[in-house]
């Protein structure tokens, strides 16, 4: 019902719009159905089609759709000569004239309100399901038909009800003493809606009830939403799987899941019997089920790795953290927290997430590279952060380690020549390496010495660095004439008993700790 504030709203509005250009027209196409608010439905095509009406006429020649229309101020005409639908309400400002000729049909599915001076012509079909409001107690305007009874219908009531008494001007109103023949229902000049449903008019009626889905299928991913929506009438009562009841106009079901798959079926009903059962189709898709293959939960500082999602043909993507990635090849370049994402779409979309810690790399230092001369055990000296682990292990030579976890061990049982050793260490995810060189020099026994003092060459000298081993020289006849358990290049040629021995061959036999054995001969020269 239009209360009176709507109504003095409606003309404060209509009364400052702007005028529109007066004694021109706007022509419906000729039996074409289409929206008032497109300009495709007007021939020629109005570009902009109003719905608030000044200084122009409308004719509507075929099947023609609107909300609310008002006509305002200067004098004009709305001419029926096949079919309008309102679906809301019509205003007739002063001067504003509704002209339904033979075989036109106007349904108003809300109130007409209707100024002075307006005449109403209804020759053809008028239907108003809502209420008749008359502006001014003059009365100055008219309702006329030319039809016994007339085709005017009102679902609602009349104001001011003193037009319906026999009121001159109004004769399609009259219910006190009508001109023509009464409607059984409303014993007016114009039917109620139970006289409605027995006039051949009826069934076209109820065509146009206007009720709609905005879609008949609906797809939908698991865990998302399901939006119902119908419009065009007042009840609506849905019904569907997994007990789902509701009598909202657009029900909203939350965290749809594959039980809510299926048929929702909504029975819609409008004053005057208006009512229609439609069904929207819904499908809930299972989410797919994503991960990432091929990727641990550590990644070295300036490492890569490439990256594999399940299913394939997905995007990875990180979030944050110090990382790089070249399509699906990942690179870490600093220590942090990378977050991984890996994103899979086909009918529907699932996200699958990890956190990758990127640690550094580990700095190793085996220690410097050695020399030994003659000597076949060795302390390895490497390094050893807090965190970290380290392994010793034997690269090519020979060598038993003592400790292989120790980053300063003992190393034994080495061979002459080269011995490498590799020193491994860890933080738990990254590791590096670095190698030291052992190597152990011959001894070098000299063949002849010349000890008389000049200070060159005066001693048997094996070399420096050696171990102190055992040695005994022999003369041509198997006689000792010199021994000592830990040689340190001290004999000068004289016997145990501090003499000077003469100038010739002598043999010596060489023990050292390891176990090993050298003899020879030396020529003494004086």
């Amino acid at each position: 019902m239009i209360t009176k504030t709507e109504k003095i709203l409606i003309l404060l509005v209509v009364c400052y719009l702007p005028h529109q250009q007066l004694l021109s027209q706007h022509i419906s196409r000729d039996n074409y159905k289409g929206f008032w608010e497109d300009s495709l439905t007007w021939d020629p095509a109005w570009s902009d089609p109003q719905t608030i009406i000044s200084g122009y006429d409308i004719t509507i020649n075929g099947y023609v759709t609107a909300g609310s229309l008002g006509f305002y101020n200067w004098t004009t005409q709305l001419i029926i000569n096949d079919t309008l639908v309102i679906k809301g309400n019509l205003y007739l400002n002063n001067n504003n004239d509704l002209i339904i000729n033979d075989n036109g049909v106007l349904i108003i599915r809300g109130n007409i309100a209707i100024d002075e001076h307006s005449h109403i012509t209804a020759n053809g079909y008028l239907i108003v399901t809502g209420n008749i409001y008359k502006e001014n107690y003059r009365h100055f305007g008219s309702f006329n038909s030319n039809d016994n009874p007339p085709g005017v219908f009102i679902g609602g009531s009349v104001f001011p009800e003193e037009i319906t008494d026999n009121y001159l001007n109004y004769p399609v109103l009259n219910c006190s003493s009508p001109v023509t023949n009464p409607y059984p229902g409303s014993g007016c000049s114009s039917g109620n809606m139970n006289d409605l449903m027995h006039d051949p008019i009826y069934p076209f009626f109820q065509s146009t009830c206007n009720f709609d889905l905005t879609t008949r299928y609906i797809s939908v991913c698991s865990g998302d939403s399901i939006r119902l929506t119908a419009s065009g009438g007042t009840d609506y009562t849905w019904n569907g799987p997994d007990n789902f009841n509701s009598h909202m106009q657009n029900p909203y079901i939350a965290d749809a899941d594959g039980n809510m798959s299926g048929a929702y079926t909504v029975n819609i009903t409008a004053p005057y019997a208006c009512e229609s059962t439609d069904t929207i189709r819904v499908s809930v898709n299972p989410l797919p089920e994503v991960s990432i293959t091929s990727s641990k939960d550590t990644l070295c500082v300036d490492d890569q790795r490439t990256l594999t999602g399940s299913p394939a043909g997905g995007t990875f993507i990180i979030e944050n953290g110090p990382g790089l990635l070249t399509n699906n090849i990942l690179k870490a370049t600093d220590q942090g927290e990378i977050y991984l994402k890996y994103i899979y779409s086909a009918v529907c979309s699932n996200t699958f997430r990890q956190t990758i810690i990127s640690k550094p790399v580990p700095y190793a230092d085996a220690g410097n590279d050695q020399e030994l001369m003659y000597h076949f055990e060795t302390k390895l000296d490497g390094s050893l952060q807090p965190f970290e682990n380290g392994t010793w292990s034997l690269l090519s030579g020979t060598g038993q380690i003592e400790e292989i976890h120790s980053p300063d061990t003992k190393v034994t049982g080495l061979s002459l020549e080269e011995n490498v050793f590799l020193w491994t260490v860890s933080n738990g995810a990254c590791q590096s390496g670095s190698q030291v060189k052992v190597a152990v020099l011959d001894l070098v026994v000299p063949s002849v010495f010349t000890p008389n003092d000049d200070g060159i060459n005066d001693h048997f000298n094996t070399g420096d660095g050696s171990d102190p081993f055992e040695i005994t020289i022999f003369n041509q006849w198997g006689i000792v004439e010199f021994e000592s358990n830990s040689y340190v290049n001290a004999w000068d040629g004289r016997n145990n008993r501090g003499n000077m021995l003469p100038p010739e061959t002598y043999f010596y036999i060489l023990k050292f700790k390891n176990g090993q054995t050298r003899k020879g001969t030396v020529l003494i020269v004086r």
